[in-house]
């Protein structure tokens, strides 16, 4: 039997690095592609399941404000009337005994009770369904939310609203809901003096800009503890496809950057 050549070895040894070389990127190639496919099926089923979530606290929220908007005109149309007309009879009561101080006096309690009483249901009113947000906009409803709670507090708020009237009922209501969290939030908790609000459209994008002086805290710790108030702005401008800025320290008061796309 002939032997064989160094050339031939050489080949043979070549041409088995080769195939091996070959066999190994092959096997390389296919672990890389089934990965990366898997990497994708995973994006895909984490993105399914997120907006999957969005949907459900949308439908969630959505069903809220809805049943709002019911008790806020149930207790408008029907509460509210009832009060008005019970006010007008303890007036004719007054009227028809005027000589009777015991019952004038009485009456004029039921009175003040009665208008007392008329306010709250107003407020609670305008608390469940924005006041003129479907008549008149987001502009003209925020700024009655700041003109009541500087009513109710002692801080003073300096609002402007620019070129809003593009923003459809829905996003107005999210962003409505925003800044009353951010403005309980003040009364309750930052302690602060004065509020600065700044709403504004451009280039499709609406912007709200807040910032107060209240004591501020440690963003970090507030966030791993999940603070409610935190949670609710973060999870309504998502809703929106929007994105949140919190800058804040302790004494340094806090500064919030709110970007929404309106399409």
């Amino acid at each position: 039997m002939a032997q064989s050549s160094p050339v031939e070895l050489y080949v043979l040894l070549f041409g088995g690095t080769i195939a091996m070389i070959l066999l190994a990127s092959g096997v390389v190639g296919f672990i890389l592609l089934y990965q990366r496919r898997i990497i994708r099926q995973d994006l895909a089923f984490k993105e399914a399941e997120a907006k999957h979530q969005r949907e459900l606290y949308q439908g969630t929220l959505e069903a809220i404000e809805t049943e709002r908007k019911r008790l806020a005109r149930d207790l408008h149309d029907e509460v509210g009337a009832s009060l008005s007309a019970l006010r007008l009879l303890v007036g004719q009561i007054q009227q028809d005994t005027s000589k009777n101080d015991v019952i004038g006096s009485i009456g004029s309690k039921s009175k003040l009770l009665i208008d007392n009483t008329i306010e709250n249901v107003r407020r609670i009113s305008n608390d469940l369904l924005p006041q003129g947000l479907e008549e008149f906009g987001l502009g003209y409803s925020v700024e009655g939310l700041c003109e009541k709670t500087m009513e109710l507090s002692d801080i003073i708020i300096y609002l402007k609203a620019d070129n809003l009237t593009t923003i459809d009922t829905k996003k107005s209501l999210v962003v409505y809901r925003l800044i009353q969290e951010l403005l309980n939030n003040a009364v309750k908790h930052s302690e602060a003096e004065s509020v600065s609000i700044t709403l504004k459209t451009d280039n499709n994008l609406l912007e709200i800009e807040y910032k107060d002086d209240g004591k501020g805290f440690v963003f970090e710790e507030a966030y791993q503890k999940r603070s409610l108030g935190l949670k609710n702005i973060e999870t309504r401008t998502k809703m929106l496809n929007g994105t949140t800025k919190f800058e804040t320290q302790p004494n340094e008061g806090l500064k919030l950057n709110v970007s929404i796309p309106l399409n």
